[in-house]
């Protein structure tokens, strides 16, 4: 059954919710095609409804609610029949959302959007999930490590496959940054780092959702389920002893959890500082990394307190932990702070496979007064494709809307922002995910790798400081491949200091300390009574307060006072006046304590120097800010001066220019981009692992060797599937096959087609340190291509097993391989 039939049962009464829900759900496993892509999201759309039809009677939604609901379902699926008491709620209310009651209980929709957004096509695409210009990743071969470990057989990319086979491959001690498109399936390789590593991989998420969606991932996708925990706030004092015993015991092998938890819960930590010491402790994944700039570096003190335990850990395993950063696109003042925080001595890497999103629809409108933009956003609240999420920069101004739509009767739209209760944020974001919500109103607190693939809409009632928070809440959208709306609304006056674009210059201003108020802070750390002053080494209370704060401000100033501490501690460290040594948090306190090396003596413990010393670098760190915020301005004042494509492309750089239509193109200017979307080559260098001892006795002292085929022309499956088999056994890490075979072929390595393994020759020759064996066919110019591949290898002695027929061509003077080669040639009886 389809949506529209499911819809249809449930509403004769023929099918109970639970029921409908379930089958529903079914249609939300396979999204391999475009048709079926949009199959999912009319599932969610009705399931959406069902879930309000059922707060309706319960009286947690309200008729208007309802209606609200009801106007995207008809949009979305066409005429529908409704109940005889559903009927009568939308003949009671439904004109105001442009709803028809006609006959026989059907309703229809009036295609009706508000007159201040043009061009219309945009909200037409995303009610018709239409997006015609949109091109689908294509799949890659598995391979016996994914299927044996996971449940599946193919990877969603080939970047996929090289950021999971990168990541396995890391050599110890060294930092990987992995980007990945949204949707490209970043958490996999989080998940075979977990199967195939000997050891705990630590996941450090941002948010408890996320913790909650990787673990049940992770539970879902891999075959063996066992050591996966997930530790999170709401947990029995049974499952979170469960947790330390597994880590005692050494039988966890991945752990999601927050920096917090990892660094408030002693006794965790001081098993994870045992685990760094004793190696059980591997890898350390820091997911959606691209949030630690925006909230770490300024008012999340835990994330850049963590960095502190990663360096700590690093030393104690004697460098051999891997750090492993994901995220999505990235600007390069992100990557800069990322590797600061969390890079590694022994070698920084990045997997870049940035893009820019390809589903939203960019409308602008500038409104004159505050009251305008409140009217404009209900409007669009009102007419906008829904799910939808509406951004403002303060929890107030959430609250006062929340207010003004509850007065015009709607009940079932809930606020998010950084004040919002634990409780209340678990409650939110579950029923988010399970289309319990059309509308949430939010900060920028909201939204941070929930697994929500089908919003559709994201309101902007509000100018964000920089472009990429912008970007990055618009991202939050389409993350199905299916087109959204963003609409950005800012309040705009000369004359008015709280018109948005003056707001978001202030909170842009006051991310970044003075030098005056950096100097107070650290002579009030140096200077509080629990700060333990030996020689050159400090342990300083991150909570200590300015000489400048009353006694009063000083008893209550809480989470952002440790914030702006453990910022300029981060601050003087990579400005190279202090080592971060250690981190440990006071319970009785309720604060941290840092212990820090002096670099700088002479200057530190000066305050005039210290004071000409952060001159500079404070300058620095203050136009890094700005330069952000200079993009969102300019875009602002001038929305039509260039496409936004382009904008967003100078934001990140190593994407290509996507735009599907925004105020400077009402029509879009998609460009086409590479076939492979790896954009730097990886800065791995591997030397060629030890061969097999079986191996090794059939090429000494060759680094290649000639395998004959028994036969010419086309290589037949079972052909094929046999040699990749003996590879095996062989041990060889790669093998290199016709593309017609890289599905079916069972190999313990990484499965390449020609096209794959010429791009990742030049690109990531690191993959094939433990050797790779090509398969040549009949077509002289195809062999010719490989072996010219295979010789790049050469210069890094990787070695490279040929099977063909020693009579083919090879060499762009005609002669045959057998008379090209300088290596053992063996018939495959001998293999």
């Amino acid at each position: 059954m389809d949506s529209r039939e499911i819809f249809r049962q449930y509403m004769m009464g023929a099918m109970k919710a639970s029921s409908a829900i379930s089958e529903l759900g079914k249609l939300l496993i396979d999204v391999s095609s475009r048709s079926k892509q949009q199959e999912a999201a009319r599932a969610r759309y009705v399931i959406g409804f069902i879930r309000r039809h059922i707060q309706y009677k319960t009286g947690d939604a309200s008729a208007k609610d309802l209606c609200l609901n009801i106007r995207d379902i008809v949009l979305v699926l066409g005429r529908v029949s409704l109940n005889e008491k559903l009927y009568s709620v939308v003949k009671q209310y439904g004109a105001s959302f442009d709803l028809v009651c006609e006959n026989d209980y059907q309703v229809s929709c009036l295609m009706h959007f508000p007159e201040w957004l043009l061009p219309n096509k945009y909200i037409q695409d995303v009610y018709s999930l239409q997006n015609p210009d949109f091109t689908m990743s294509d799949s890659s071969s598995g391979d016996e490590l994914l299927r044996n470990n996971t449940i599946f057989n193919e990877y969603k990319s080939f970047e996929q496959k090289i950021a999971v086979h990168t990541a396995i491959n890391l050599p110890l001690g060294q930092t990987l940054l992995v980007s990945q498109p949204t949707g490209g399936g970043k958490s996999l390789v989080t998940q075979m780092l977990a199967s195939t590593s000997e050891g705990l991989t630590l996941v450090i998420v941002p948010t408890v959702a996320l913790a909650r969606d990787q673990f049940h991932a992770a539970e879902h996708n891999l075959k063996d389920k066992n050591g996966i925990y997930c530790y999170r706030g709401t947990q029995t004092d049974a499952e979170r002893q469960a947790i330390i015993t597994s880590i005692k015991d050494k039988t966890a092998r991945i752990l999601f959890i927050s920096p917090e938890a990892v660094l408030m819960n002693l006794q965790l930590y001081g098993l994870l500082d045992k685990a760094a010491s004793n190696g059980y402790l591997v890898n350390v994944v820091v997911d959606e990394a691209h949030i630690v700039p925006d909230w770490g570096v300024f008012f999340r003190p835990d994330f850049q307190i963590f960095s502190i335990a990663l360096r700590k850990w690093r030393n104690l395993s004697k460098n051999t932990i891997r750090t492993f950063l994901l995220s999505a696109t990235l600007s390069d003042d992100v990557v800069d702070t990322l590797f600061s925080l969390f890079g590694s001595e022994n070698g920084n890497s990045q997997v870049r496979c940035d893009s820019l999103r390809q589903e939203p629809r960019f409308y602008f409108c500038s409104t004159k007064s505050k009251k305008e933009q409140d009217d404009k956003t209900v409007e669009a609240i009102k007419l906008l494709p829904k799910p939808a999420v509406v951004y403002v920069l303060e929890p107030r101004e959430a609250k006062d809307l929340q207010k003004r739509l509850r007065t015009e009767g709607y009940k079932n739209i809930p606020i998010f922002t950084g004040i919002t209760n634990d409780e209340e944020r678990d409650k939110i974001l579950l029923g988010w995910k399970n289309q319990e919500y059309d509308i949430v109103i939010a900060t920028s607190a909201f939204g941070i790798g929930v697994d929500k693939p089908d919003v559709r809409s994201i309101i902007h009632a509000c100018c964000p400081e920089n472009l990429s928070r912008f970007y990055q809440e618009v991202g939050r959208g389409g993350r199905d491949g299916l087109p959204s709306i963003s609409l950005f609304l800012p309040y705009q006056s000369k004359d008015d200091k709280n018109a948005d674009v003056r707001r978001a210059l202030g909170l842009v201003k006051s991310r970044v300390l003075t030098v005056e108020r950096s100097v107070i802070r650290w002579n009030g750390m140096l200077s509080n009574r629990n700060a333990i002053i030996d020689a050159d080494e400090c342990v300083l209370d991150a909570s200590a307060t300015p000489s400048t704060m009353s006694e009063e401000e000083a008893e209550y100033a809480g989470n952002r006072n440790v914030a702006w501490n453990v910022n300029l501690l981060l601050f003087f460290h990579r400005i190279g006046f202090i080592d971060l040594l250690d981190a440990s948090f006071v319970p009785e306190k309720k604060a941290y304590t840092v212990k820090v090396k002096l670099l700088r003596t002479d200057v530190l413990g000066d305050s005039e120097r210290l004071s000409e010393a952060l001159v500079e670098p404070r300058e620095n760190e203050f136009q890094s800010q700005m330069k952000g915020y200079y993009i969102i301005r300019d875009l602002v004042a001038s929305p039509k001066s260039a496409c936004w494509g382009r904008t967003f492309k100078h934001l990140f750089p190593l994407s290509r220019e996507v735009c599907n239509g925004c105020p400077s193109d009402p029509d879009g200017r998609v460009t086409t981009d590479t076939k492979f979307k790896l954009r730097i080559p990886p800065a791995i260098q591997l030397p060629p692992s030890e061969p097999s001892r079986k191996l090794s006795r059939k090429m000494s002292p060759f680094t290649e060797l000639i395998i004959r085929r028994n036969s010419s022309g086309k290589c037949t499956s079972d052909e094929v599937s046999s040699i990749c088999e003996r590879a095996c056994e062989y041990e060889i890490g790669c093998v290199v096959i016709p593309g017609r075979f890289t599905q079916s072929v069972s190999f313990n390595g990484l499965v390449l087609d020609y096209d794959e393994f010429f791009f990742a020759v030049k690109n990531s020759p690191y993959l094939f340190s433990r050797g790779v064996l090509c398969v040549f066919e009949e077509d002289a110019n195809t062999n010719y291509s490989l072996y010219k591949n295979l010789c790049i290898l050469e210069e890094q002695k990787y070695r490279r097993v040929l099977y063909c027929n020693d009579n083919d061509v090879i060499s762009a003077n005609g002669k045959p391989i057998r008379e090209s080669i300088d290596c053992y040639s063996i018939s495959v009886d001998k293999f």
